[in-house]
């Protein structure tokens, strides 16, 4: 329930720009000091800036040229990770033959694969290959080559692998509708931009924190992209361009 509020008032936030605390409070029927936690939670996360007697949304543009380490991604936006993987692995039909991307997103839909039957999942993450250990039911292909530590990730040379998917679950560090789809990997770019010529039907996995990113590293346009999976519903802006561009969105 505490989840589901702030992804809603959260979404409430964003839609309106500016929202008085006693309008929220009248909204989400909480009291004031769960008001200030969860407001307390996004300003952490600088979603909103506090103005006095209420609070703006932080409409974040900025121009991202690295991420944080491994390890301190794995904890950041934990629940909302695991949220998108139940979707994602939502979409996987029996049979199907399917890339899960590197990140700290996509392998959480590995989580709510076990009773699948004949699926291949094909990956170039090592996170990914230590989830399937444990799903015997999955059949597990590991893309390997030169291991990059900051990423868990294997560097390869795409051309030897010409592998065909009925679905492809890809991350991203940005989602701009001037920029589409960027990273701050040129080799993780390359990998991204190979499956996506070679999938059926490409799902982006992203949080909301990487709505309005952008990246210096352009790896796909939204023409080659089915739906965007995420944690709560975009802003107006991103529904629309979505709706007008027949991209599905899913949270």
């Amino acid at each position: 329930m505490k989840y589901n509020r702030q992804k809603e008032m959260l979404s409430y936030i964003k839609e309106n720009n500016t929202v008085k605390n006693e309008e929220l409070l009248s909204k989400f029927n909480i009291s004031i000091q769960t008001l200030r936690r969860d407001l307390k939670i996004f300003e952490d996360q600088g979603l909103i800036n506090k103005v006095y007697g209420g609070v703006i949304y932080n409409e974040r543009k900025e121009s991202v040229t690295s991420v944080s380490p491994l390890d301190q991604r794995e904890m950041s936006h934990s629940e909302e990770k695991e949220y998108i993987g139940k979707l994602a692995a939502a979409l996987v039909e029996n049979g199907d033959v399917i890339f899960i991307d590197s990140g700290t997103t996509a392998y959480r839909m590995l989580h709510y694969m076990k009773d699948l039957k004949n699926v291949t999942v094909i990956s170039h993450c090592l996170d990914v290959m230590m989830e399937i250990r444990k799903l015997p039911n999955l059949t597990g292909i590991c893309v390997g080559g030169v291991i990059q530590h900051d990423s868990g990730t294997f560097v390869i040379d795409s051309t030897f692998y010409p592998y065909n998917y009925n679905k492809a679950f890809i991350s991203t560090v940005g989602i701009s509708t001037s920029k589409s789809l960027t990273n701050t990997n040129l080799y993780e770019g390359a990998m991204k931009q190979h499956v996506i010529n070679q999938s059926a039907a490409n799902y982006i996995v992203a949080d909301h924190s990487k709505f309005d990113i952008v990246a210096y590293n352009h790896f796909a346009d939204f023409t080659s992209i089915k739906g965007i999976i995420t944690d709560t519903r975009p802003s107006d802006k991103f529904v629309n361009y979505f709706e007008n561009n027949q991209i599905e969105i899913i949270y």
